[in-house]
């Protein structure tokens, strides 16, 4: 396990063995878990609470930015995905 940053993060096969576990640590704690790949940090699970927060900086700043590449139509498309599941 290592740490990057604020970032704590550790190696998806420990991951896959526990994830009911790790999610329930980064729901309560409100702490991120960088998950590592062959050593490099590819995905970060965080709180629902925050990637929504990320959500609505990015479209605030798509708003402010029209045409720019701040935000990704599909995002819109994964959350309801996810969230009707």
């Amino acid at each position: 396990m290592n740490d990057d940053g604020d970032v704590f993060s550790m190696q998806i096969s420990h991951v896959r063995a526990i994830l009911g576990y790790a999610c329930r640590e980064v729901a309560r704690t409100g702490r991120p878990l960088g998950i590592r790949r062959y050593r490099a940090l590819d995905v970060v699970l965080v709180p629902l609470a925050e990637w929504q927060r990320l959500q609505q900086l990015e479209h605030a700043e798509a708003e402010e930015h029209p045409g720019g590449t701040g935000v990704h139509e599909e995002d819109d498309d994964v959350q309801s995905a996810w969230l009707s599941s």
